[in-house]
């Protein structure tokens, strides 16, 4: 017999008002505490996520219900449904949920529960939900990331297989592999596997350039991007995914929250007459981290001020520290650039360290 879309426990009918939702959310089903509007809680429910008009139908029930989902994995497609149905959704902040309400018996109720008690009470840390804009240019970029990670795999295993040979080269261009994939350096059955990895890498070079060139041509055209271009050592694709990251830059107050959403402010211990500085939070996208400080490389070497600032960070502090540094400065002087509406200004910067 085949299961029921909903299971009920106590109490055992969908009640009649319902102001606020928690949900915890899996893949193949999700959990929802059900409260008024002073938080009590009002029922259980278990709903599973393969009939998608059982879901919709008993949320249309509660118009204007308040929920808080999970920020996790494929909740995607259940935000939209209950948007769809004209609930209020607040996507909740996983990590820092876990820090309000560690509990030593966790189940899917008591998550649900907690969930929808903190939304009640205003205490629900929330994650900013990006614009179906947004997501899409993000998940391109993340798909060219992944493109070009790939590409780096089969060119590593390439220096691999001509290193066993002491047959190794670099294979960046296109010449350079053209070269050794005609040349037959190898053995036989270690050729074989040359040849296909070759042809893997060129697979994966001609994905990026093509999607390289779509997200020249979407810079182009958007002018925060051309803004963002103005600073040293940002070029087209960094200026796209800063965006996709940042989304909307108003919800930041100044240049150092944005910094800390990258994860690149240092962690603060202080207590009484004790205050340490630590090393950088890392929370936010690795990614865009990892892009920022690529690009703090380019900038050194552009910008006479960027130079200047890694120097004398390094002379105290050694190359890592200083490098972090000045990414931590190009996401500063981004959100400015993107803030005011205006290009970058290397004199602004000049003034205000003197």
């Amino acid at each position: 017999m085949k299961k029921p879309t909903t299971r009920y426990t106590k109490p055992t009918d969908i009640p009649s008002h319902a102001t606020f939702a928690g949900i915890d959310y899996h893949k193949r089903f999700s959990v929802v505490a059900l409260g008024d509007e002073n938080g009590n809680l009002l029922g259980i429910f278990k709903l599973f996520n393969d009939n998608e008009a059982h879901v919709r139908a008993f949320f249309a029930r509660f118009p204007g219900l308040h929920c808080a989902i999970e920020n996790c994995r494929g909740k995607e497609w259940f935000v939209e449904l209950l948007k769809e149905v004209g609930c209020v959704v607040k996507v909740s902040n996983t990590y820092a949920v876990k820090l309000i309400a560690e509990s030593r018996c966790k189940t899917d109720k008591i998550d649900a529960r907690i969930l929808m008690e903190l939304l009640s009470k205003g205490f629900l840390p929330t994650v900013y939900q990006p614009s179906p804009e947004e997501v899409a240019l993000r998940e391109r970029l993340r798909w060219r990331t992944n493109l070009m990670r790939s590409r780096t795999q089969y060119k590593n295993r390439v220096h691999a297989l001509l290193d066993k040979e002491n047959k190794g080269t670099n294979i960046d261009s296109v010449k350079r592999r053209t070269k050794i994939f005609d040349e037959q350096p190898l053995s036989s059955h270690r050729q074989q596997l040359l040849d296909g990895h070759l042809e893997v890498v060129e697979f994966f070079q001609e994905l990026v350039t093509s999607e390289d060139k779509r997200l020249e041509l979407m810079a182009a055209s958007n002018e925060d991007a051309q803004r963002l271009q103005s600073i040293p050592g940002i070029g087209d694709i960094v200026s796209m995914m800063f965006l996709a990251e940042i989304g909307d830059v108003t919800r930041f107050k100044n240049a150092r929250k944005v910094a800390g959403y990258f994860g690149l402010t240092s962690r603060l211990y202080s207590t009484s007459d004790t205050r340490r500085l630590g090393p950088i939070t890392k929370q936010g996208s690795g990614l865009m981290r990892w892009v920022l400080v690529q690009a703090a490389w380019h900038a050194i070497r552009k910008s006479p001020y960027f130079l200047h600032r890694y120097t004398e960070i390094k002379n105290r502090r050694g190359k890592g520290p200083a490098i972090v540094a000045v990414a931590r400065m190009l996401a500063e002087v981004a959100y400015r650039v993107l803030r005011d509406k205006t290009s970058y200004d290397e004199a602004k910067l000049w003034s205000n360290a003197s």
